[in-house]
């Protein structure tokens, strides 16, 4: 059976409303831009429980990680994250504000308006598909 869980934008919005992750912070609330710590790991005093909070919760909430029966896997939690977080149609990067080195690194995102019509690739494909067959015997009934 699956297992349920939250997506990841409202499990996001979650964790800054609840201001459980150091350094995790609306930078605009009303423009939804907010800020995650993104330090790298073998520099400036990396902490394992401090800067890879977020990314531990999320392979916790997606199941990748269970505390105590899976090794711990920070640079593997963070890809995953980060993988995640650039397939969100509605969440992009603010690269001109983000930080990339230092003690204070930081990626900065903003959350788009949701569209009301999905984009759905699979549909568009079918759409094509059938424009194809109906072109195709059009021109066979031509011959």
């Amino acid at each position: 059976m699956p297992v349920s869980r939250m997506r990841m934008r409202p499990w996001l919005e979650d964790k800054i409303e609840s201001n459980s992750i150091s350094g995790l912070v609306w930078v605009d609330k009303d423009k939804k831009i907010f800020s995650i710590p993104w330090k790298h790991a073998a520099r400036h005093g990396w902490d394992l429980n401090k800067d890879a909070c977020l990314f531990k919760q999320w392979a916790m909430h997606t199941g990748k990680f269970i505390q105590g029966e899976t090794t711990p896997d920070p640079k593997t939690w963070k890809a995953n994250f980060r993988c995640a977080m650039n397939s969100l149609p509605d969440i992009k990067e603010v690269k001109d504000k983000s930080i990339n080195r230092g003690s204070g690194a930081v990626r900065v995102y903003k959350m788009l308006n949701v569209s009301t019509k999905p984009n759905n690739k699979r549909s568009k494909a079918k759409d094509a598909k059938k424009n194809d067959k109906v072109i195709l015997l059009f021109n066979c009934n031509n011959l």
